[in-house]
């Protein structure tokens, strides 16, 4: 039998499950602001995987993945620990906002990692630090897009450590996600204080930004984006040998690419695209009309929204109100150092 995991004043037998209700701080209104930690540690020793989720507020379309997995996990037959946080961050959540409210210096709770200031922000990423990323072997952290706007693509670090960057890869290609993107994480954009970029770039162990799926589109492709994300981590934990039985979830072919595009509008108004949450993973030729932005004051058309390149959509839009530069299309790009990885293990470069 394995010793327990410990987690704040919470224990956790090997074989069973618990939730620890870690404290963070008291906030002004005088209530106590608590971390939530599912904790799913297994009969046998093995790694242990922490999967994290919304760290912007308005980002919870995959608490409902994440509530799956807690459910399904059976510790009996895992073979390491599995510590899953479904918001990790509550102020920003409550009100449905991506950065957390307040004056602070630190409004992005996933620019805050690795902070020496005691904003609440720095707090709450520190609390997820210390109780989880720092415990952990591997990290999955979930970024979907807020209402109206859908994403399918894995986010990995080119400037990891080798062999943190190679096992990283290798893993994203387990998830089973048809797009991957390898970035300079660390270096450049989320940056180091992100929570990839700390685990992978800190604290050295594999993480992926996981984006599957979106909020407002219609129930069947819904419920098929939780049903990817939910086989995607059974397929992850497979590949580290902490389950039998793991799906095999890789498409026929997946790309790897460098180079991405935004295609976001630079005028509000009210979108109405042409490439919808069914349209991901399409490919779209350069000079193609995504979408256009009309003004719903006097019903024309203000802006268009076209392709830039030749390449594969990974993040898409339904019809709705955007702000000037709100989500609306992002197109990975087929050119530029991008490598198609078949199931059969061969690759092409282009």
């Amino acid at each position: 039998m394995r010793h327990p995991f410990e987690i704040g004043s919470t224990s956790v037998a090997g074989g069973q499950r618990g939730r620890a209700d870690v404290p963070v701080m008291t906030l002004l209104n005088g209530s106590e602001l608590n971390l939530s930690i599912h904790v799913i540690h297994g009969r046998d020793d093995g790694p242990t995987v922490c999967l994290l989720s919304t760290l912007h507020g308005g980002e919870w379309f995959s608490i409902e993945a994440l509530r799956r997995i807690t459910g399904m996990l059976d510790p009996e037959g895992l073979r390491g620990t599995v510590l899953v946080i479904p918001v990790a961050n509550p102020l920003a959540f409550g009100l449905g906002t991506r950065d957390t409210p307040g004056n602070s210096d630190s409004p992005d709770m996933n620019r805050a990692f690795g902070g020496r200031h005691t904003w609440s922000t720095d707090q709450l990423a520190n609390a997820v630090a210390a109780n989880a990323i720092d415990r952990s072997d591997c990290l999955l952290d979930f970024h979907m897009g807020p209402w109206g706007s859908a994403f399918q693509d894995v986010l990995i670090g080119a400037d990891f450590p080798d062999a943190v960057a190679e096992k990283t890869e290798r893993l994203a290609i387990a998830f089973g996600s048809p797009v991957i993107r390898r970035a300079d994480i660390v270096k450049g954009f989320p940056g180091p204080r992100s929570s990839i970029g700390y685990a992978g770039g800190v604290r050295g162990i594999p993480a992926m930004g996981v984006e599957v799926g979106g909020a407002g589109f219609s129930p069947r492709l819904e419920e098929t984006w939780w049903d990817a994300t939910v086989n995607g981590v059974l397929a992850v934990l497979g590949a580290m040998d902490m389950i039998d039985d793991a799906p095999d979830t890789r498409p026929a072919r997946q790309l790897i690419y460098r180079t991405s595009h935004r295609v976001n509008p630079r005028n509000g108004g009210f979108l109405r695209s042409r490439f919808g949450g069914e349209h991901l993973g399409d490919h779209v030729s350069a000079g193609t009309l995504l979408g256009e932005v009309l003004s719903p004051y006097s019903n024309e058309v203000i802006e268009e929204l076209r392709a830039p390149a030749d390449g594969l959509l990974f993040y898409v839009a339904r019809d709705y109100p955007v702000e000037p530069g709100g989500w609306a299309y992002g197109l990975a790009s087929v050119a530029d150092g991008a490598r198609w990885i078949e199931r059969s293990g061969s690759e092409e470069e282009r």
